[in-house]
């Protein structure tokens, strides 16, 4: 009876959450430094995806979304990057960092990573 009403609690909860979308042109904004990675190859941030949908265990993830850490950029404070792009029905978007200080401009984040409370989204003028 308890896991009855319990249920019955949850339930509106499900129907009532609004999932948060993300578009191509919305901007963020880190607060903290490298708590949000960016990948420098769309295959690494895919990967990392399928391993994040589909491993049981650690090891099975730490063997299968193991990517070089050369290819990686953690986003610093400050940071500013904007969504180009969207990939996979919006599991992975391209990024493009605003603040012009490294080599590379182009990368792609996970959209889980953006729902970090490190970012934070900026408003679009209009």
């Amino acid at each position: 009876m308890k896991f009855f009403n319990i249920l019955i609690l949850i339930l509106p909860l499900t129907f009532f959450a609004e999932e948060i979308t993300y578009e191509e042109g919305d901007s963020f904004e880190s607060t903290k430094s490298r708590s949000v990675v960016l990948y420098e190859y769309k295959a690494d941030a895919s990967k990392v995806n399928t391993a994040l949908r589909f491993a049981f265990n650690v090891e099975e993830f730490v063997e299968y979304a193991s990517v070089d850490s050369r290819d990686i950029y953690k986003v610093r404070r400050g940071d500013t990057f904007v969504l180009t792009e969207s990939i996979k029905d919006g599991d992975i978007f391209k990024v493009t960092l605003t603040t012009k200080k490294y080599n590379n401009e182009k990368y792609f984040i996970l959209s889980k990573d953006l729902k970090d409370s490190s970012l934070t989204q900026l408003e679009a003028d209009t």
